[in-house]
């Protein structure tokens, strides 16, 4: 019998990253891309959030952020598996993250050499942030 594949979706105003990255997540991980969206507002209005596994979640976007778009969800859904994906790596978007609901984060720049682990750790219910991440 075959393992469910791992539902995914992925939020990203930069198509070319987001292509990049359902890509490499069906084509390494197996997972299936459920849903994809170009802003926070996009994501709050997908009809197949409610059976994503994860998230992979921008926090800079237009319309409506990350940070909110994840707060607004994990408000009431807050078992949901939401990955930062992110350019800042300044500490106070660090504990932003995890107030808004966010199980972990990876930096795009090294988004491919660590997903997997993220992905990973996040589905196993722990929390994954970056070891670079200034953390006091």
């Amino acid at each position: 019998m075959e393992t469910e594949k791992l539902k995914i979706i992925i939020v990203d105003d930069n198509k070319t990253f987001r292509d990049a990255m359902k890509l490499f997540l069906v084509n390494e991980l197996k997972a299936e891309i459920i849903g994809e969206a170009s802003n926070g507002q996009e994501f709050l209005n997908l009809s197949a959030i409610i059976r994503a596994d994860l998230v992979l979640m921008d926090i800079e976007m237009p319309e409506l952020d990350g940070i909110s778009a994840t707060k607004k969800w994990c408000l009431h859904n807050p078992l949901t598996k939401v990955i930062g994906v992110t350019m800042y790596t300044d500490k106070v978007y660090l504990l932003r993250l995890v107030e808004a609901g966010f199980k972990g984060c990876v930096f795009k720049t090294n988004f491919f050499n660590e997903i997997t682990k993220a992905i990973e750790t996040v589905h196993c219910g722990n929390l994954y942030f970056n070891d670079n991440l200034p953390v006091e």
